[in-house]
């Protein structure tokens, strides 16, 4: 005679759940410490490292200070056209950077949102103070300001594959260009090389 033996559904679920547990592994690290994942790709120590080596770099160049007595230059950063094969949110690292330069200048410059969202957000809100529909504080009122610079630039990459063997060779390049004149009055680089193995999670 075969004797059936019943497992409670609990003590499965349970089991269950012991074994998810113990082939997870969460943990926090420092975003300037080497990416555990790997790949050859830019990572969050880059994004770090080169937001704060442009911020300082053009705020020591000086130009964005260069303004006439009781005015204040204006300018605002645009995304990062990616041309690299490297699918990373170039938003992230603007993002980045113009907050290290708001914290620079600490209110010595005025920084613009040109965001779509933000400019739609503005025109929402002016419409509605210009037809009565939310207050309005008189003292706040006036034209969108124009920009003096545009702080923009470019990801691209050197991608050498040889069997399981990857090199891959990063150049960032900010620039700021002077709305008027379209003439360059700052530049900056952040270059980066990574030599690994093909990995399936990052490529």
């Amino acid at each position: 005679m075969r004797i059936h033996q019943i497992v409670p559904t609990s003590l499965v679920c349970l089991l269950l759940a012991a074994t998810a547990c113990r082939g997870t592994i969460d943990r926090r690290i420092d975003p300037d410490e080497p990416d555990p994942v790997g790949g050859a790709n830019l990572r969050s120590q880059d994004i770090v490292t080169m937001a704060d080596e442009m911020a300082r770099d053009i705020k020591a160049f000086g130009v964005l200070r260069n303004a006439p007595p009781g005015e204040q230059v204006t300018f605002f950063t645009a995304g990062l056209v990616n041309e690299s094969s490297d699918p990373i949110n170039s938003t992230i690292i603007t993002t980045k950077l113009r907050t290290n330069l708001f914290k620079a200048f600490g209110g010595q410059v005025t920084i613009l949102d040109r965001s779509p969202e933000a400019l739609e957000a503005v025109k929402r809100e002016r419409d509605a103070k210009r037809n009565g529909a939310v207050t309005s504080n008189e003292s706040k009122q006036g034209n969108v300001f124009g920009a003096d610079y545009v702080l923009k630039g470019r990801i691209q990459d050197r991608v050498l594959q040889s069997g399981k063997r990857k090199s891959a060779y990063y150049l960032v390049t900010f620039e700021l260009t002077d709305l008027e004149t379209s003439r360059l009055v700052w530049t900056g680089d952040y270059e980066t090389k990574f030599d690994s193995e093909k990995s399936v999670i990052a490529r």
